[in-house]
């Protein structure tokens, strides 16, 4: 499942596979969190932010278009 590229891993997300959105998590979550954090500079609400990044990611995963863009920019 590591190996996997990081738009299977988008795509495992989207269809509710566990293991995928368990490794997609885990490879984005030090970038996401650690950016909310340098923004906004408090250590609660980076953790907020960050969650509700990977909830979001969940819902709208189907609406990623990987000719627009990396999913880590996305």
């Amino acid at each position: 499942m590591w190996q996997l590229s990081d738009e299977s891993l988008l795509a495992g997300l989207g269809s509710g596979d566990a293991e995928a959105a368990t490794a997609f998590v885990r490879r984005f979550q030090a970038r996401v969190y650690g950016l909310a954090l340098t923004m906004l500079g408090d250590r609660e609400a980076a953790s907020e932010v960050a969650q509700e990044t990977f909830l979001r990611a969940y819902r709208h995963a189907g609406a990623y278009d990987p000719r627009r863009g990396h999913v880590a920019t996305w």
